[in-house]
């Protein structure tokens, strides 16, 4: 059985994030013991004798080397133990958060360049304040493909070389290349090179790439064909999130279908609000969140308006087509221009032209292949690589998860607004709450003797059935619900299995039983409603002979 991850759950664990920060310790609910003698850790037998008399069980493997066992357990249960002779201490298990700070250089170098920047801010401050950091500290995406269609990409930067997937071109050819700049700076913010000590992190960190390169007109438009084969290439190529910073224009059916063809295969569809003050987004962005922003658990994607550095709407996008919004401008007169990222090694559309380019291009540590752009085209990529992070980490998310879990945990007081929708990303607070959503069931067992022979003259044998059962979660960095129950069955002989007893906690039984064959399995439930299946063969086979 599986219960349906609403938007009330969703807020719930939040709130409660919100006590306890994405990236704290915490406790496992383990204890760790700790014996007077090593060797009596390194017995076997003997730790069993004493989690038995205690009523503890034994939940990990310990260092009996050391002397140290890892045990679950009631308070009640707890304190007997403190209380045995054998032990010296019993104290809480911790996780610890990891201390994972990338080494790019532009996380940080404060921004000299200009005057209007607050002393100290690092070059590429919006990671940090987009809470990317916390979000590392679980997962550096290394299993995240986030597809770009845009203008392509430069293939030789170093900070992209090495993160490339795949390249398609529809409508276009060389996805590899990049003479406009957009597709090349788009891609870097999202999965630039992390931690290679050179230039920028990308959000997704480890993330790579799927680029589909599309054509442009002769009034640098992208084609709604190119577009639509653009989604179909990128979902076929197996990315978990497609990023579209573009964006204009009535909708049309034939886009309609490319994006139910992702939506289908639960891909995450990102789109660019306007650049302009305007409550109408335009197209693909419609598609994805059309007048029913202020519902967390509706659209069929998400809607990036762009934020300054003063935490505001930078005049762009508002209105119930806005999800949500992520940093893409700096803000002020003599503040840098944009968002710095990764940019084509040769000239582009945007260095030169008419009204004299974008003058946006800036070194860090001598190389110029970077540069500085704004707009809800730069913001749009962050919330993608986000996208990635979360479905990578949690595969057994629905598409309404990630869209619900990402914009609830949005810096927005769990309300939504027409400015910045559900408010600016909060990249650790939504991957801790990807990493709670319990959707594997729990896995139980029983055991006892396999054989028991009647005492002379006894009519009956009493056999100690012992039952005990974990909810890891499912996959690495996920952490289980926990198990809520266990319902212990029994089949004697040829007849019928039944439920012998449920039981909220390991435990043990004893039981009489009459010479003969009998079976043991259990099923347990955990607390987000999974229940284990019967199991192929029962747990224990027992036979008590006279």
């Amino acid at each position: 059985m599986r219960i349906a991850f609403t938007a009330v759950a969703v807020l719930c664990s939040l709130a409660l994030l919100a006590v306890a920060p994405a990236h704290a310790a915490q406790p496992t609910g383990r204890y760790l013991v700790v014996f007077d003698e090593p060797q009596t850790a390194r017995s076997s037998s003997l730790v069993s004798a004493v989690l038995a008399r205690t009523g503890v069980v034994r939940a990990g493997r310990g260092v009996p080397e050391l002397g140290i066992a890892t045990v679950r357990g009631n308070q009640a249960a707890l304190s007997r133990l403190r209380r045995d002779r054998t032990v010296e201490s019993v104290s809480v298990e911790w996780a610890r958060d990891l201390r994972r700070a990338p080494n790019d250089p532009a996380l940080s170098t404060p921004e000299t360049t200009t005057d209007g920047v607050p002393p100290g801010t690092p070059i590429q401050w919006a990671l940090a304040r987009e809470n990317f950091p916390a979000a590392w500290d679980v997962t550096t995406g290394e299993g995240a493909l986030v597809a770009v269609i845009d203008s392509g990409v430069d293939g030789d930067h170093p900070e992209l070389a090495g993160k490339i997937a795949s390249a398609d071109g529809a409508g276009a050819a060389n996805p590899l290349t990049d003479t406009d700049g957009h597709g090349t700076h788009v891609a870097g913010l999202a999965c630039a090179g992390t931690d290679n000590g050179i230039g920028i992190a990308g959000a997704g960190w480890g993330c790579r790439l799927a680029i589909v390169k599309v054509g442009s007109t002769t009034f640098g438009g992208i084609r709604d064909e190119d577009i639509i084969d653009g989604i179909r290439r990128a979902t076929e190529r197996g990315a978990q999130a497609i990023n579209m910073s573009f964006g204009g224009g009535a909708t049309n059916e034939a886009l309609r279908e490319a994006i139910e063809f992702a939506v289908s295969r639960d891909v995450v569809l990102v789109a660019a609000a306007s650049n302009d003050p305007t409550d109408n987004q335009g197209a693909p962005a419609v598609e994805l969140q059309p007048g029913d922003g202020p519902v967390l658990e509706a659209g069929r994607g998400l809607v990036v308006t762009a934020a300054g550095f003063n935490d505001r709407r930078a005049g762009t996008g508002f209105g119930p087509q806005i999800s949500l919004a992520a940093y893409g401008f700096f803000g002020g007169p003599s503040a840098p221009p944009g968002l710095v990222s990764t940019f084509p090694g040769n000239s582009t559309s945007l260095d030169g032209g008419l009204f004299g380019g974008c003058e946006c291009r800036r070194e860090l540590r001598g190389d110029s292949r970077y540069a500085y752009l704004a707009g809800t085209s730069m913001a749009t990529p962050q919330v993608t690589a986000l996208a990635a992070l979360v479905a990578d980490l949690n595969p057994f998310l629905t598409l309404r998860d990630k869209l619900t879990l990402i914009k609830a945990s949005a810096r927005g007081g769990g309300a939504w607004n027409p400015d910045l929708g559900w408010g600016i990303i909060d990249a650790g607070r939504a991957v801790d709450a990807a990493r709670r959503v319990d959707r594997v069931p729990p896995s139980s067992s029983a055991r006892a003797r396999r054989r028991v022979r009647l005492r002379p003259g006894a009519r009956r044998a009493q056999v100690r059935l012992r039952w005990a059962g974990s909810d890891p979660g499912g996959a690495p960095g996920l952490i289980g619900s926990g198990v809520a129950s266990y319902d212990v069955y029994a089949r004697r002989g040829a007849g019928r299995e039944r439920r012998l007893l449920t039981a909220t906690r390991p435990g043990s039984k004893r039981l009489r039983l009459r010479p003969g064959v009998y079976r043991f399995f259990t099923r347990a439930r955990d607390v987000a409603g999974n229940l284990e299946a019967g199991p192929p063969r029962p747990d224990v086979r027992v036979v008590v002979k006279r």
